[in-house]
């Protein structure tokens, strides 16, 4: 890793960066405090940092979430769509060997602030210290996911490129494969499989509606703001197949695509919803039939999981804020992950009678596993400038979840209006 980095950021105005990304940067200096030695600001509604920093105060920016990394701040006003604006910034960036950019922009910017920064000598192939990542969403179908990664291949090598998945970076999320790999060292992963679970339930339910949120989310759905990236990849994670070792990254990332690809959605179970209300929102179409509630079944179909039955559940307007992960064991036993607004493991008080002793032993250890409290963007900005890709999606993961996604919406639903979940779940769901 260089001692000498730079991090640029495109989108510096909006909401992420204000609320999100540089509060989490304030974090990370307190952590590491030379983990950055500049932070380039990239804008056109403002011209000076002061002007930029009044701007954020009215966009939710506490200066006192900032006051680390305020002597690092600079801001640059520019057209991110201006091929000559890119020049002053590559002089800005000569002295530094670290350039990390990241880009908190729409999807329809990626290639050509990419394109942009490497013909301007700011960001160079196959450099192993410069790296570009990109905010979600990354294209809203498998054909502009594809074309998106082909054009970005022609200019950065997939080693430098950084697909920002929050939700990945949550802490249980993150822990999730370290915690298998101490089951399957405490001779524990043998249970990890058809023989010993019936059924893995993930929930990601919001109680809020969308908010001020109207215009992007009429256009994109539950289904492809939860379910594409952020629930398909934690069940890549829960159930991949392990490699020999946790650092062996590459191998991580096949086995999850391996995954993705083995997986079978019932169709004719599929269901969607619309929260009541969600018609009169703000920018929504009085007309929309999009969903606001996804309930996916579906099968692995490899020898580990045939059989087992998996359920993802998502959605807004529900009757509380819960992520949670639930492994319902054959003997009656339960396992839960709890992601939010409680973060940790529970297990159920019965059903163990039929494992070893100590398996007993090693799940009660979990409940009091030390999980950081760290914001996700502060492990994503971490990740990103030394370099782990471990939860960071490859090309070929997000086209094989983009299959899956384009499958289903080839089979149009109407969706079901609700009040509460249980308008929407099958019976058998209720609980």
């Amino acid at each position: 890793m260089s001692e000498n980095n730079a991090l640029v950021i495109f989108g510096a105005t909006g909401d992420l960066t204000f609320q999100k990304l540089l509060p989490a940067l304030n974090r990370l200096s307190q952590l590491r405090p030379h983990l950055f030695q500049k932070i380039f600001l990239i804008g056109r509604q403002v011209d000076t940092l002061e002007a930029y920093l009044a701007y954020g105060h009215d966009r939710g920016l506490d200066r006192q979430h900032i006051d680390q990394i305020l002597p690092k701040l600079e801001y640059v006003m520019m057209q991110a769509g201006e091929a000559s604006a890119y020049g002053p910034l590559a002089n800005k960036l000569t002295t530094f060997q670290g350039r990390f950019f990241y880009l908190a922009t729409p999807a329809n910017l990626f290639h050509v602030i990419t394109e942009a920064l490497t013909l301007s000598g700011c960001l160079i192939k196959d450099h192993p210290s410069h790296r570009c990542a990109y905010e979600k969403p990354f294209g809203d179908s498998g054909t502009a996911a594809r074309v998106l990664n082909d054009l970005l291949h022609e200019r950065l090598s997939e080693t430098q490129l950084y697909r920002v998945d929050h939700y990945l970076a949550k802490p249980l999320i993150q822990a999730l494969v370290k915690i298998r790999f101490q089951w399957q060292t405490a001779g524990m992963e043998s249970l990890w499989q058809s023989s010993h679970i019936k059924r893995v339930t993930l929930r990601a339910y919001e109680s809020l509606g969308i908010l001020s949120r109207g215009k992007f989310y009429d256009g994109t759905g539950a289904l492809k703001d939860m379910v594409q990236s952020h629930l398909l990849e934690t069940l890549a994670l829960l159930t991949l197949d392990l490699p020999a070792r946790l650092d062996a990254v590459s191998e991580i990332q096949q086995h999850k695509i391996m995954l993705i690809k083995a997986i079978e959605t019932i169709q004719a179970a599929i269901q969607f919803g619309q929260y009541e209300g969600y018609l009169q929102e703000a920018n929504v179409n009085p007309s929309s039939i999009t969903e606001t509630f996804v309930y996916l079944p579906l099968h692995i179909k490899n020898s580990r999981w045939r059989g087992v039955d998996f359920a993802i559940m998502t959605g807004k307007k529900l009757s509380e804020k819960r992520t949670d992960v639930t492994i319902d064991f054959h003997s009656g036993a339960q396992l839960i992950f709890e992601v939010a607004p409680n973060l940790g493991v529970r297990i159920s008080e019965t059903g163990w009678d039929a494992f070893p002793p100590d398996a007993l032993t090693h799940l009660h250890a979990l409940t009091r596993h030390p999980f950081a409290h760290e914001e996700a963007y502060v492990n994503i900005f971490q990740d990103f400038v030394l370099g782990n890709q471990t939860l960071f999606p490859t090309a070929d993961e997000i086209s094989a979840t983009w299959r899956l996604i384009d499958d289903i919406l080839q089979m149009p639903r109407l969706p079901i209006r609700y009040r509460h979940e249980n308008d929407v779940l099958p019976k058998k769901e209720h609980n």
